[in-house]
């Protein structure tokens, strides 16, 4: 199953949400116009590699914060900016604008710590926003977990599009996570999910001392958009 919408119009236009998408769309065409050997390269040269960054940490450093910004296709690429778009702009409305992004980046970070915590003698780059992403939903998680995610599901060999409640989408997803993660030594299937696992868990952290305040305001907004509509921007 996978998310296309949710059932939580945003108060605010989430300029850092949308600069962060293209940001990532502009660096992986960036990778493709390389070609394939000049994408191996940039890969390898910033990505981020655990038992290269013990070595030598303050040489590599540079790499925590590059590697949120490559990825390896465009499947990894396309996967990442739909939830990015999907729960980015209600974070940054409760974060605003200049918290959100140091929010991103440092769910970004701790992504990259705990996946070298667990996997310190990994050689493989990891790469991609689904870390930092994953600090996002953590932050959904906590602010707004009765909002509900319109979801297409598959049973068996019927498609339907289901309003699944945040917090059964988001446990079920972590779950998801963290089974792989307990069963796979090294990166799986191309996927870092201890990464996953280190955001969303950053993202949680980060967003809890807020948790009333937003909840709050959101209760507000749903006043204001009963009696003068949703917002338009």
């Amino acid at each position: 199953m996978f998310p296309y919408k949710d059932e939580n119009p945003s108060p605010i236009t989430p300029w850092v949400t949308y600069l962060l998408i293209a940001a990532n769309t502009l660096v992986f065409l960036g990778e493709i116009a390389a070609g394939p050997a000049g994408f191996e390269r940039i890969i390898w040269k910033y990505g981020f590699i655990p038992s290269l960054f013990l070595q030598d940490p303050s040489a590599n450093v540079y790499r925590i914060f590059t590697s949120m910004f490559l990825h390896g296709g465009w499947l990894h690429l396309l996967g990442n900016m739909l939830y990015l778009y999907i729960f980015g702009d209600n974070v940054e409305a409760a974060f605003g604008h200049v918290k959100y992004f140091f929010f991103y980046l440092i769910s970004g970070v701790a992504a990259d710590l705990l996946h070298m915590a667990i996997l310190p003698y990994s050689s493989i780059p990891a790469v991609g926003a689904s870390g930092a992403i994953s600090g996002v939903l953590g932050a959904y998680f906590v602010f707004y977990p009765d909002a509900r995610i319109l979801t297409v599901v598959m049973i068996w060999y019927i498609m339907t599009v289901e309003p699944i409640p945040a917090k059964y989408y988001l446990a079920f997803w972590f779950i998801w996570q963290l089974i792989p993660a307990l069963l796979v030594g090294e990166i799986g299937a191309g996927v870092a999910y201890w990464a996953h696992i280190g955001g969303f868990i950053a993202g949680v952290m980060m967003a809890y001392p807020y948790k009333d305040r937003v909840r709050y305001m959101r209760r507000l907004w749903l006043m204001r958009d009963r009696f003068y509509g949703p917002p338009y921007w």
